[in-house]
């Protein structure tokens, strides 16, 4: 069902927002408040105001974002609560059907007519403000997915121990047997999987050592051809300037540097190196 027409002068919330959102209504709307036209600089409870709203916040299930602890995928901003509006179709007060015959009539006329033209304004800079709320919110979760992923990543890596909470085990039990052959296998599978990695680098590393020595010969090959090249163009330059004094034609045209050789790939990176770069980036943030 579409929502009704305008009828009352006096707009209320029907969903109850979180506290950190109104925190920071309230503090905007007092600063809408205290400034006026005439006013250029905040009034002198304006600090406190600041503080409290910072304090309502630290106290808030947002408190990460006053914190200065890391953000981790836990945190989570409030929920956004979209707020209907009545549709914005082209419609006109049955007073403006009437023929204006006084003054203070036109002068009505003309404010219900700015009234409405307001309206249609902040109902699209709200429109506008929902939907970048939305998106901002789609980044907020993506960012929290991958925050999360990474997080898990890195507890992967990490070994379990078996006892470090100073609690009692029953060694020949099945629950604690198990738990130690699913960490042999762990280990197991996180030593194959490093000496894997420490092979793949030493081939590269053999690679790299062999296309750095080409390369070399590569910049050795092409200089030489330069250099030759500039020669025979110093020489021409020379025979160039013997012709004009003897008033005679040239022979042959202006030398021209060939094609140098186009140098060697370089040995692409591997998934195992990809892997360690981006491993490293992630703990150099946290």
């Amino acid at each position: 069902m579409a929502p009704s027409l305008v009828t009352s002068s006096v707009g209320h919330l029907p969903i109850s927002q979180p506290s950190p959102v109104k925190a920071l209504t309230t503090i905007i709307h007092q600063y809408h408040k205290d400034q006026t036209p005439q006013s250029t600089s905040l009034t002198p409870h304006w600090n406190t105001l600041v503080g409290q709203a910072l304090n309502d916040l630290a106290s808030s299930s947002v408190s990460f974002l006053v914190s200065d602890t890391p953000i981790t995928s836990r945190d989570q901003l409030p929920a956004f609560t979209p707020t209907p509006f009545t549709p914005t179709r082209k419609r006109k007060h049955a007073v403006l059907d009437h023929q204006p015959e006084t003054e203070h009539e036109h002068e009505c006329h003309d404010a219900l007519r700015e009234a409405y033209e307001r309206e249609d304004y902040y109902k699209g800079a709200l429109y506008g403000m929902q939907s970048t709320a939305v998106l901002q919110e789609m980044y907020c979760k993506t960012l929290s997915s991958q925050l999360a992923a990474q997080e898990e990543k890195k507890l992967a890596r990490k070994w379990e121990k078996l006892v470090g909470d100073g609690l009692p085990r029953l060694l020949t039990g099945d629950e604690f047997y198990h738990s130690v052959v699913d960490h042999n296998n762990v280990a197991d599978a996180e030593v194959a999987v490093c000496e894997s990695r420490r092979q793949e680098r030493d081939k590269r590393a053999s690679l790299m050592k062999a296309w750095k020595e080409e390369d070399t010969k590569w910049l050795e090959r092409n200089e030489v051809c330069r250099q030759e090249y500039k020669e025979e163009l110093r020489q021409w330059e020379e025979e160039r300037a013997k012709a004009k004094v003897e008033r005679r034609c040239m022979t042959h045209g202006k030398p021209k540097l060939g094609r140098l050789e186009a140098a060697l790939p370089k040995p692409a990176l591997t998934h195992i190196d990809e892997e360690e770069d981006e491993s490293d980036d992630s703990e150099e943030e946290y």
